[in-house]
């Protein structure tokens, strides 16, 4: 009798995983996002964020009925922000002259993807974090051009986001998204900052 029930419940847990592995697919992504960026830098006044910014991910989801869920791998230039530190002058010939900066930061990230879907195609919530690999080039000049500076760093810091979209198609979907990352950049400024970034991301799943 222990027997029968053992086997019985050996076949009906084997029921369970095969229906759940059938219910359960993956696919593909790729996409790409054209944004806009702000980043926080101390002391940074007259800032100007005006250059655009954006990323190119890669990875794979697996669908369970309203949730996906996946790992993805890009890249992300944050864009250029300048602007004037005034507490930082150069003196050396007894003028004020307070010291042009300009910051450039780009780099790799990998990290985890969720989504949320209502009904098969249509609306959508998503959410996403990880590591962020950063390069931040910042320079540093006089706005009366009697000196200049630039230095390159490399630094591990994360990202994280989230975003609402709509798929149009199991493989076309489009998303409006905010993402958050910090960068680290030891002996530029104060060494680490955030950088937010709000755009539209285009996703093609196969």
């Amino acid at each position: 009798m222990n027997k029968w029930i053992s086997n019985a419940a050996m076949a009906a847990a084997l029921a369970v995983a095969s229906s759940t592995a059938v219910a359960m697919d993956g696919n593909f992504f790729i996409n790409g996002e054209a944004a806009g960026s702000n980043a926080n830098i101390r002391n940074l006044e007259n800032k100007d964020n005006t250059s655009m910014s954006g990323a190119l991910r890669a990875g794979y989801l697996w669908n369970a009925g309203s949730v996906s869920w996946g790992a993805e791998a890009g890249y992300v230039d944050l864009g250029k922000v300048t602007g004037s530190d005034n507490y930082a002058v150069y003196d050396a010939v007894g003028v004020y002259d307070p010291i042009h900066i300009s910051v450039k930061t780009q780099g790799e990230l990998l990290g985890g993807v969720f989504k949320l879907h209502y009904g098969d195609y249509g609306w959508f919530f998503s959410a996403r974090g990880g590591w962020f690999h950063s390069h931040t080039t910042g320079r540093a000049s006089d706005q009366l051009g009697l000196s200049s500076v630039s230095e390159t760093r490399n630094g591990d810091g994360i990202y994280a986001g989230f975003g609402f979209g709509y798929d149009f198609t199991k493989h076309l979907g489009i998303s409006l998204n905010y993402d958050y990352y910090n960068s680290r950049a030891n002996g530029i400024y104060s060494g680490h900052f955030n950088t937010g970034m709000y755009g539209g991301t285009l996703e093609y799943r196969f």
